[in-house]
């Protein structure tokens, strides 16, 4: 959820249009969050799930795993994953239906070596942002400073260059 709202909030600084929502199960604690990001030039009217995406942005190492995780990616779509695994290698894991990209960064160890805590967020928005070209890093890590003021937001900002430092692309 954080995520899609610092990602939102870049974009509409780069002049975009944003969406972002969340998608709960039944059970909120501790279980998996879908969250769906839109983004356009044009204002946004439609309010549904998204179920073509052109990203995906797995969080949990764990679910990056799962094949079902990239069902509906568009053609010249874009995985995003926190994993430790060669994008190759989860690219054979995954083995989309479709031709897209695959890129991972240890997002995890960036979060505990910068942040000091296992929250990954904004080192895997830093990635995507390199990878994408979405959004301009700079505005992630404004985005970042401007929700967690202080020196948890300059350590965030931190995660964001280094997600996008350590991405590989298959």
């Amino acid at each position: 959820m954080l995520a899609g709202r610092l990602l939102g909030e870049a974009l509409m600084n780069a002049g975009y249009y944003a969406q972002s929502y969340p998608e709960f199960g039944a059970e909120r604690s501790g279980a998996p969050v879908t969250a769906f990001l839109r983004a356009s030039e044009a204002p946004i009217e439609v309010r549904s799930p998204i179920n073509r995406p052109h990203f995906v942005v797995v969080i949990d190492p764990y679910i990056s795993m799962e094949r079902s995780v990239i069902d509906g990616l568009r053609e010249g779509g874009l995985v995003v994953a926190n994993t430790t695994l060669p994008p190759g290698k989860l690219k054979e894991t995954l083995r989309p239906a479709v031709e897209c990209k695959v890129a991972t960064v240890n997002a995890t160890k960036i979060a505990l070596d910068v942040l000091g805590r296992n929250n990954p967020n904004t080192a895997i928005l830093g990635a995507l942002a390199e990878v994408s070209k979405i959004a301009p890093i700079d505005f992630l890590m404004e985005a970042a400073k401007k929700a967690f003021p202080g020196r948890v937001g300059e350590l965030n900002a931190e995660a964001i260059k280094r997600g996008a430092a350590e991405v590989a692309v298959a």
